[in-house]
């Protein structure tokens, strides 16, 4: 998004909070902020309330376990403080906090989004900028997992903190690559020769199910990391440049002749996600490149258990410098209002929240880590590789669509799938990312 068009965004956004809170007429004690006698101790002094609004509604879900977990453990440490949640599902909760915000009555900490989602929040002022507490120590981001926060600057400010991550991994059946004598790709080189052997033996190189097409933005976002890295990527995807620069160029040449040797299926396109996993499951494709969620689990619950290799996507020649980037992290955060009035309270339980929900969701399987882990759980020793694999990662960028602007986002995706299906050229795909910012 140009910078012209985020000025215009703010001020609207600003605008918007001027009239809903006229609107709404004085505040009340508790939008203020001030505690209730159902907040006093026992012995008569008053308690802080902290108001919290997030997601976690499903009790069935994995991930509210572990918040439920983390909350649990905060609430009996911090017994001074009163947590008030307000949670709705999530398509319903993103609504309610724009309007939430618009108003000025945000919660004192609030779920949200990084990126594109919460900028405008951020130009609004209704942020508070953690820049301070890094600086005090409340924040430690050496505890945390590479680059994990970057996401979360808005300005080269630390406005939000992680929760869970994810990564894209190159998941190969070990048993298809011995049966025909073939080492797992590290480099693109690499993959096209084995893709050339598999497809001679009838078999799929790599699984896809495009039909969703999200799935198809995982390849081109790798190639784009390879010849561009992490830094490059982020500031296209912030608004700098144009999408005709040469490592875009050379991502999405690359991607084209994928699909012309046939590495990818010609029924890519109408196969759903669900459908290309099954694909690779009951060995009919040889590999799958897709998020990390889940891969544990088929390492212990599918017909690939103990036949499952996972590594990074393979290098490019001539590429960016660094080979050992990832399409992930975490895109999830907690953010505190800028009128709490309770800031520092609200930054540690931020901080604790973000922690101990990094810890407990990965122990469960439920996400990779945002944190470096610190707990002594048994775990599968898949979930310890993916660990470690993110621990020695030298950086991660998330899938284009999630940063981008809807508009342009509906673009890149609607033109990668005209890749896929032999309908859109590399050329064509340039030339509608370009006309987005002209």
């Amino acid at each position: 998004m140009k910078k012209r068009t985020k000025q215009i965004l703010a001020a609207l956004f600003s605008a918007a909070m001027v009239l809903s809170v006229t609107a709404c007429g004085s505040e009340t004690a508790e939008e203020k902020g001030t505690v209730s006698d159902s907040s006093k101790e026992e012995g008569g002094s008053e308690k802080i309330e902290l108001s919290v609004s997030h997601i976690m509604v499903n009790e069935s879900d994995s991930q509210v376990a572990a918040w439920n977990k983390a909350l649990g453990e905060y609430k009996e440490t911090h017994p001074d403080i009163v947590i008030k949640e307000d949670k709705a599902d999530n398509d319903a909760y993103k609504t309610k906090l724009k309007t939430t915000l618009a108003a000025g009555s945000a919660s004192d900490i609030f779920y949200s989004w990084g990126g594109g989602f919460s900028e405008s929040f951020v130009e609004a002022g209704i942020v508070e900028n953690l820049d301070s507490y890094v600086e005090s120590g409340v924040i430690d981001m050496d505890k945390m997992m590479p680059n994990i926060c970057n996401n979360f600057y808005y300005d080269d400010s630390l406005y939000g903190l992680p929760l869970d991550s994810f990564m894209g991994v190159l998941m190969c059946n070990q048993e298809l690559f011995d049966k025909y004598n073939l080492e797992v790709p590290k480099t693109m080189e690499e993959l096209y020769h084995v893709s050339e052997v598999f497809l001679e033996n009838g078999i799929t190189p790599l699984a896809l199910g495009e039909k969703d097409k999200w799935p198809g933005l995982f390849p081109f976002g790798i190639l784009s990391l390879r010849y561009g890295g992490v830094e490059e990527n982020t500031a296209l995807l912030n608004g700098e440049g144009n999408f005709d620069q040469e490592f875009v160029k050379r991502a999405a040449g690359e991607l084209e002749n994928l699909v012309e040797k046939g590495v990818f299926s010609d029924s890519a396109v109408a196969l759903t996600n669900d459908e290309a996993k099954n694909e690779f499951l009951e060995g009919r494709a040889a590999m799958f490149y897709n998020g990390s969620w889940g891969v544990a689990d088929l390492d212990v619950n599918s017909k690939l258990a103990g036949k499952l290799t996972v590594t990074n996507w393979p290098t490019v020649e001539d590429g960016a410098e660094h080979q050992n980037e990832y399409i992930g992290g975490a895109s999830a955060t907690l953010m505190v209002s800028s009128k709490s009035p309770h800031k520092e309270e609200a930054v540690e339980f931020a901080v604790f929240m973000s922690q101990k929900f990094s810890e407990y969701g990965y122990e469960s399987g439920a996400h990779l880590p945002t944190w470096k882990y610190e707990g002594n759980a048994e775990l599968s020793d898949m979930q310890v590789q993916l660990r470690e694999m993110m621990e020695k990662a030298d950086g991660f960028c998330l899938a284009w669509d999630t940063l981008l602007d809807s508009e342009t986002a509906d673009i890149h995706s609607n033109s990668l799938q005209g890749i896929y299906a032999k309908q859109t050229t590399a050329e064509e795909y340039i030339k509608a990312m370009t006309a987005t910012r002209e």
